[in-house]
């Protein structure tokens, strides 16, 4: 197994991610798992999104939004044609609705928490990884998408959490290296 980690001007674009589908092509005798960031700038429209919306501009929130949208379906598109994005388009969908409601919330109560930024800025990393591994699979590659909110257990410590592991039942620090 090898795990190969993609930052975001990796995943910035169609044509990034095809490069990043022939990699993992390249390294399939490995088993690969393959980890990819939000797209290049999408954290960083995320944290003024917040910003936005907990400064009571829940409307520039909300238009920033869509402008990742459409990034998203966009770059989807290229990648997967109609057929293909049509079995994704759903899922991305929800997320947006997600995000969206999650907005409105921060809008509501004008605070973002370490937690909720945490929360805010997953959505980046949930967009990009769906559409990556859509556009593995479509190339043929083996690929199944986990979620690695039910996988990777951290401390409490938002926004600087540390990966935990659990071994016969104790939780101990892991000396994982972080991304």
């Amino acid at each position: 197994m090898v795990i190969m980690k993609f930052g975001g001007t990796s995943v910035q674009d169609a044509a990034a991610i095809g490069r990043v589908a022939e990699i993992v092509r390249s390294r399939q005798a490995q088993h690969p798992v393959v980890v990819v960031s939000a797209f290049a700038k999408v954290t960083d429209q995320l944290v003024m999104m917040g910003q936005q919306a907990t400064s009571g501009d829940a409307e520039t929130s909300l238009q920033l939004l869509e402008g990742l949208r459409v990034r998203h379906l966009d770059t989807a598109q290229k990648l997967l044609g109609e057929k293909g994005l049509a079995k994704v388009e759903g899922k991305l969908q929800a997320t947006f609705a997600q995000a969206e409601a999650f907005l409105k919330g921060l809008a509501a109560i004008r605070e973002l928490s370490p937690r909720s930024s945490d929360q805010m800025l997953s959505f980046g990393e949930l967009l990009s990884s769906e559409i990556v591994a859509a556009a593995l699979a479509v190339r043929g590659l083996d690929t199944v998408w986990v979620d690695s909110r039910k996988c990777l257990v951290t401390d409490a410590k938002h926004t600087r959490a540390l990966p935990l592991a659990t071994r016969r039942g104790h939780r101990r620090r892991s000396t994982w290296h972080r991304w």
